[in-house]
């Protein structure tokens, strides 16, 4: 059975992968086809040399849908690495440290979770402007109070530990615990979190490029190329579909990666 779920488990990794890698070369190979306007093949339906069809200025929304993952999922692992990172630095230290530094940061974190994260997004966006580098800021600003919160709890319960509390004894000054202690009990959760959490994101950057704040025409991203279709989606719901098929299939990619990384971790410490 275990092996059954690591093989799931590897099988969806090479899929995102796979995913990922698509996206990122298809602007070096498809070229000219993502921009390029054809006023005299607007609004074609799917056929034998537009699999996809074309949008209203005749772009090829198959070359425009492949490369439109570039500006969704990149932006969003970057993101994610990102907020991984100074959340669990901040929850991390502000567990270890204590006091009233401790309780300070844990209200500040209290307080920025009581907001709806896409509220506080959409505020900072209309701050600093519209498109996607504005979007990937605001979300960078919001997101990583998760992650402190979640590795400030856990870094809280493990300092208690026997283990823990007698490394000095064995020679590990503070960053030396942290390394050989605490990260990797953190490592398994941190990552789960990760997993489920590059989904919201992904769809925080679709969503708010759908509604004109994130990335801008003629940006092939999948929720700005919704937002351009939208208004055709009556005599060309292919511009809409297509787009909204690989943002789904993506999420529901990640979404059963997460699941099978979660069940092997959940084995891995039970045995």
């Amino acid at each position: 059975m275990k092996k059954v779920s690591n093989r799931n488990l590897y099988l969806l990794a090479g899929c995102l992968l796979l995913v990922l890698l698509i996206s990122c070369l298809s602007p070096f190979f498809l070229g000219d086809s993502i921009t390029k306007v054809h006023l005299g093949n607007a609004l074609q339906a799917p056929n034998s040399q537009e699999w996809f069809g074309t949008d209203a200025v005749g772009r090829s929304v198959f070359a425009r849908t492949l490369s439109g993952g570039v500006q969704t999922i990149v932006p969003a692992v970057g993101i994610l690495l990102f907020v991984t990172l100074v959340g669990s630095f901040i929850g991390v230290t502000s567990a270890l440290i204590g006091g009233k530094l401790d309780r300070a940061i844990f209200l500040f974190i209290t307080a920025f979770q009581s907001f709806p994260s896409i509220v506080l997004v959409i505020a900072i966006v209309s701050l600093l402007g519209v498109g996607l580098q504005q979007t990937v800021i605001a979300i960078g600003l919001t997101a990583w109070t998760k992650y402190a919160y979640i590795t400030r709890s856990l870094t809280l319960r493990l300092k208690h530990e026997f283990y823990v509390q007698s490394a000095k004894m064995y020679g590990n000054n503070f960053w030396n615990t942290i390394k050989n202690y605490y990260v990797p009990s953190l490592f398994p959760q941190i990552v789960t979190t990760m997993t489920f959490n590059v989904s919201t994101i992904i769809m925080e950057i679709a969503g708010l490029s759908f509604v004109g704040l994130g990335a801008q025409a003629p940006s092939p991203e999948w929720g700005a190329m919704m937002n351009d279709g939208r208004t055709y989606i009556q005599e060309a719901p292919w511009i809409v579909a297509f787009p909204c098929i690989f943002l789904i299939g993506v999420i529901l990619l990640i979404t059963k990666f997460g699941d099978a990384l979660q069940t092997s971790v959940n084995k891995n410490n039970q045995s």
